[in-house]
């Protein structure tokens, strides 16, 4: 019985990499995943929270949909959500605002019920009230049918403290957490944005119709107001840990039984290593040569990014004084740094890819006409961005001109709804460049192939952003703040780390590491695997934007297994990393004139960072009872941080070093000064985490856990001693990242003295 049972596994691995049986496999997960997405979807407009009118006893109108509506925009159109967050999404620097008005809902009634009596209260007086606002905040008086709330006296005094509240926030100085941008002065503003504020709070602390948790969860934390972990977040916590196990033993197994049938992804036995026929012979194409300004323009915002990163800074520190957020407040300095991050990256990458093309076939005529009207297109895009955020987010134009040419304002969609427009037909252009690119080379028998995949991959990704034209201002934030992680989500944990493997994987056969029969062979096995996990797995930014249980179990089981995949590239990582031995050798023995060290090294942080960054930091926060006392703390943007620059940043570096190399003559190469950026870039980002990013997440996650969730993301956290000094520390890992990593390669780049071969 054993053998049997060993060589039913074994066919199960030989089924794997049969590549006849890669149609059932791939249309079998594809349709798994597309019913997933459907159900997800369905559920997230069903299950929406309603956005109704609140009355007093009286009957009269306290908020409107209408004030609540405006207050959405406003919050969007001004750059609100890249300084604060609701319902956990958005920046860190000031409030949620959700959690905050909830918080000021309970503190307010008590108030009031406390008005009038005996002072000081007794002990089982003080209990009784607190008990009874626990209970009025949580009864839901909403009715269906006139889509109106019902509100007592005291959740009508609670609506005017509230809004009292943020009128000082905005508008005096004195105020703790005043923001002091100052272009929200305006007193109906004010009020529309805590209809906006008052309604969150309303859906986070509201039980949702026959359930005994609210339309969140009962997220945010907050044991004033009776917010704790519902039932479903403890019990899908537990089945998810159980089923990464299974998952876990099931990989390690079918893949010992691949080691049996002499599947071996990272063994070669080429002429070369570490180096590519056209490097050595020193061949470089018209097109090839049209590639170079792209990385000159990457390299151009990658410096931006770090430029807007560190006046953001400025907003906790202030070196010698110096603070220019009157000039570029937080929150339009946030956005060019997170936009302009996504830009290089997508920038490498179409450069790259573009440069890969002409070694699979003669280029089509007017190819380079279309690279260079990509360009600048992509060029327009990115100075036009930049100033129609400032002009949006700090209200000097419009609403009107600000959705359409200034900021639409969506956290990592900051782009002005016409600049997104022009994005998307560039990015679909170099679709089709691509695809003019390899269409000689598309057959029947190459459709599994390496440059078959390049398509494909860059595909997948521009499609998932034409899920950004669903996000529209006057829809429930529940569901457009769906349809902003179809995008974010899809890019991050998708299609990038598809394109991730497919650009690693074609390198790697270029530089003679593997076969291309391997490489087909570990780019299938893995998309399957990011398909099958990831796809499903976007429920997890899903489990407290007022989603039913069923988003919570699917977004937990599935984000957990994500972790297998990552699992797979580090089982022959330390063999990987051996061929850096033998292309040395080979070119002591003069087999091969160059070797490409540079490119490898930011190859093997790719899987460092995808493994640890991506994989332990977001496992870490990924379980739902760890997500419900983590989410919207610093520990977030730890797991960004390491993922993001880490892996896509890594990755977007080594194609452009690839290509730089062939570009560029051999005595012009400053192998020194490229490592030493690397070692600064990958060093200071790690000491970022670990000397800020990551003490600062848990000091918060504690303060959630003695407090609750408002008190963690107050002025008085927030802005106090303990994230100040960090962010000095943080200084240190910034310094390292910024002279000894951004500057020289940046140098390296854009410096006119570099002579294209």
């Amino acid at each position: 019985m054993p053998s049997i049972h060993l060589k039913k596994c074994r066919n199960m691995a030989e089924m794997l990499i049969d590549k006849k049986q890669w149609f059932v496999q791939f249309f079998t997960i594809s349709f798994i995943c597309l019913a997933g997405l459907y159900f997800i979807g369905d559920r997230t407009y069903s299950s929406a929270p309603p956005l109704p009118d609140y009355l007093n006893e009286a009957g009269q109108i306290i908020l409107s949909q209408d004030q609540i509506k405006r207050g959405q925009k406003l919050f969007h159109l001004r750059g609100l959500m890249n300084y604060g967050s609701f319902w956990g999404d958005g920046a860190e620097r000031g409030p949620d605002f959700s959690a905050e008005a909830l918080h000021l809902m309970g503190q307010a009634m008590r108030r009031y019920y406390e008005q009038g009596q005996t002072s000081p209260l007794p002990d089982f007086e003080r209990d009784a009230i607190a008990a009874r606002v626990k209970r009025e905040i949580h009864f839901n008086r909403w009715n269906e049918s006139s889509n109106v709330v019902l509100l007592n006296a005291a959740q009508v005094y609670a609506i005017d403290e509230i809004s009292a509240y943020y009128q000082a926030m905005f508008r005096d100085p004195a105020h703790p957490g005043y923001f002091r941008a100052g272009y929200i002065r305006n007193p109906q503003d004010i009020k529309d944005l805590s209809a906006f504020f008052y309604w969150g709070a309303w859906v986070a602390g509201t039980d949702r119709p026959g359930e005994k948790h609210t339309y969140t969860h009962n997220w945010p934390y907050d044991p004033d107001i009776g917010n704790e972990p519902s039932a479903p977040t403890y019990f899908w916590s537990m089945v998810s840990i159980f089923v990464l196990f299974l998952g876990i033993g099931l990989v390690l197994y079918v893949y010992g039984q691949m080691k049996s049938t002499h599947y071996d992804p990272f063994h070669s036995h080429g002429e070369r290593s570490l180096s590519t026929p056209d490097l050595e012979h020193k061949t470089i194409r018209p097109t090839q040569r049209a590639t170079y300004k792209f990385f000159m323009l990457a390299m151009a915002l990658f410096a931006l990014q770090v430029l807007f990163g560190i006046l953001a800074a400025t907003d906790f520190v202030r070196p010698f004084g110096l603070y220019l957020g009157e000039i570029i407040p937080f929150n339009v300095a946030r956005s060019y740094h997170t936009l302009f991050q996504i830009m290089w990256f997508f920038i490498c990458w179409a450069g790259y890819t573009i440069f890969f093309l002409p070694a699979l076939s003669q280029p089509p005529k007017g190819q380079v006409g279309l690279i260079n009207l990509m360009f600048w297109m992509c060029a327009f895009v990115g100075v036009g961005g930049m100033i129609g955020i400032y002009l949006g987010q700090t209200g000097r134009i419009n609403d009107t001109l600000s959705y359409w040419f200034g900021s639409q304002g969506w956290e990592f969609m900051e782009l002005g709804r016409a600049f997104q427009i022009l994005l998307l037909i560039a990015f679909s252009l170099w679709i089709l460049i691509i695809y003019r690119g390899i269409k000689p080379h598309l057959n029947r028998q190459n459709i599994w192939s390496v440059p078959a995949w390049l398509l494909y991959g860059s595909a997948v990704m521009v499609l998932f952003l034409f899920f950004s034209l669903l996000v529209l201002p006057d829809s429930n934030f529940a569901v457009a703040d769906f349809w902003r992680w179809m995008v974010v989500h899809m890019w991050v944990e998708v299609t990038f780390e598809v394109f991730t493997t497919v650009i690693v994987a074609y390198m790697m056969v270029q530089m003679g590491l593997i076969t291309r029969i391997m490489a087909e062979r570990v780019i299938f096995l893995a998309v399957m695997l990011f398909f099958a996990t990831a796809t499903l797995g976007v429920a997890h930014n899903f489990y407290w934007i007022a989603k039913p249980t069923s988003i919570i179990a699917l977004g937990s089981v599935f984000s957990t297994l994500q972790v297998l995949p990552l699992l797979l590239l580090t089982l022959d990582a330390w063999r990987l990393h051996q061929e850096k031995q033998r292309a040395t050798g080979l070119q002591g023995q003069g087999k091969q004139t160059r070797v490409m060290t540079e490119v490898w090294y930011f190859i093997l942080a790719v899987n460092f960072w995808n493994v640890f960054g991506a994989g332990v930091f977001g496992s870490l926060i990924n379980l739902p009872i760890v997500n419900y006392f983590e989410h919207a703390t610093y520990l977030t943007g730890n797991h960004a941080h390491a993922a993001m620059f880490g892996v896509k940043g890594n990755i977007a570096i080594a194609g452009m070093l690839f290509c730089c190399q062939h570009l560029l003559s051999e005595t012009r190469w400053n192998a020194k000064l490229l490592r030493t950026a690397f070692w600064s870039l990958n060093i200071g980002v790690a000491l970022m985490m670990f000397l800020d990013l990551f003490p600062v997440g848990v000091y918060q996650v504690i303060t959630v856990l003695e407090e609750g969730f408002w008190k963690a993301r107050s002025s008085e956290i927030v802005s106090g001693d303990v994230f100040r000094n960090l962010t000095i520390f943080r200084s240190v890992g910034g310094i390292l990242f910024v002279v000894g990593g951004v500057m020289p390669l940046v140098w390296f780049v854009l410096s006119r003295k570099r002579s294209i071969q």
